[in-house]
């Protein structure tokens, strides 16, 4: 039995996949796990959500940096606290401003964190803010680090649209820290997410937007 082997856990009702501890892998290493896949979501969010003259937020997330690479709009203010967002930002479009956000740099996620940025994040109002996760379930979005969590709170109370992006391989992995749904509007993903995560977004008006190779579903 598949339950009895683990590879599924059994609740009133039905079964569901099992949940596990997503390993933390050093930035440069999540950066080409998956990259295919990110790239996609990453070309898939830019086509469905960035106009010209917007205010956006982009989120550390290595699926994010793939947006930060493909920006073709113009007269946008990018803002991030990731260096490598900026410098790919600063690639593609001369006529875009970057802002910078500051803090203590992570050399492991490469992520400037901080009070100071918290603090940074109340001076916007953003068109869109594209976030990413290190994992997801049923009961909340899921990140490593509690300075992140902070940020993206902050991030998600500072904007009129939320949309976060995942890739196939972060469903049903958790880690210590854990945000709720409240706030996020959109979620691009790849595959169909198991029943109970799909019923949770419902709950909370969540869109779901699946890219497929060749189109969006």
């Amino acid at each position: 039995m598949l339950a009895e082997s683990n590879l599924v856990e059994r609740y009133r009702g039905g079964i569901t996949l099992p949940y596990t501890k997503a390993k933390i892998e050093k930035y440069t290493e999540r950066l080409i796990t998956h990259a295919p896949e990110k790239e996609r979501l990453a070309k898939l969010a830019i086509t469905r959500f960035m106009k010209n003259n917007m205010t956006i937020m982009l989120d550390v997330s290595t699926t994010v940096n793939f947006i930060a690479q493909h920006i073709r709009q113009e007269h946008i203010l990018l803002v991030t606290h990731s260096i490598d967002n900026a410098l790919a930002c600063s690639q593609t479009n001369e006529k875009n401003r970057i802002f910078l956000l500051g803090g203590f740099f992570n050399p492991a996620s490469h992520m400037l964190a901080g009070p100071s940025i918290v603090e940074q994040l109340d001076q916007f109002e953003f068109d869109v803010a594209f976030i990413g996760a290190l994992g997801i379930s049923s009961t909340g979005i899921f990140y490593s680090e509690l300075d992140d969590l902070y940020m993206k709170k902050r991030m998600i109370q500072n904007a009129r649209k939320v949309c976060l992006l995942v890739d196939s391989s972060k469903v049903n992995q958790t880690s210590s820290f854990k945000l709720d749904f409240t706030g996020i509007d959109y979620i691009i993903t790849t595959t169909p997410f198991p029943n109970e995560i799909e019923k949770v977004l419902s709950t909370h008006n969540i869109e779901v937007i699946y890219e497929k190779e060749g189109g969006m579903k």
